[in-house]
């Protein structure tokens, strides 16, 4: 075989490969997902416990920095696909953009079950964002500062995994920064 030939041969396979990992790497959204689903999902303690355990397995056994595999998690068990190493917010929002979900700055409009995003560590809404959880619903009806929140941060809210966090302001729990609300998103 030619050089050439060669190179145009590995050039196509290195395409397939790459067309391929693309492909393993979308997420599917089987149509009974809804984010009443999900509410109704995390409202129970045993799916919160086991959820939160899932996602602690796949970090290594450590909850701190397991928000990406809580949520992912919790998706997984409401029907969308989400690959198992998807471990970052970056990754997260990449997958859920690029099979139509929107993102939505404005939570007066947020719903039970809608899967946060909070700014980064600077504030900056259009940065990397340090955190995501699930909205659960507003503490008091009206009032849009403290929510019913489901994430991995049980450690720092009395080991509840169901807890209230105020999302409207960078605040602090158990000595650690927790920043604010930034987006959410939910399908299309």
């Amino acid at each position: 075989m030619k050089p050439t030939a060669k190179l145009i041969t590995l050039l196509v396979l290195a395409f397939i490969l790459i067309t391929v990992k693309e492909l393993l790497q979308t997420v599917s959204v089987n149509s009974d997902y809804s984010t009443k689903k999900v509410y109704n999902y995390m409202n129970s303690e045993s799916n919160q416990e086991k959820v939160f355990d899932a996602a602690v397995k796949l970090n290594g056994g450590k909850s701190a920095n397991a928000c990406v595999y809580f949520v992912a998690e919790v998706l997984r068990r409401n029907n969308v696909s989400i690959p198992k190493d998807t471990c970052n917010t970056q990754q997260i929002i990449s997958i859920l953009e690029s099979n139509g979900w929107n993102r939505n700055e404005d939570y007066t409009q947020l719903m039970p079950g809608d899967l946060c995003f909070t700014t980064d560590y600077l504030g900056n809404k259009n940065g990397i964002p340090t955190h995501t959880y699930f909205f659960m619903g507003w503490v008091e009806e009206g009032s849009y500062e403290y929510a019913y929140i489901c994430d991995n941060q049980a450690k720092d809210y009395d080991n509840k995994i169901y807890h209230i966090r105020n999302i409207s302001i960078v605040d602090e729990a158990n000595g650690f920064t927790k920043d604010a609300f930034s987006f959410f998103m939910r399908p299309s």
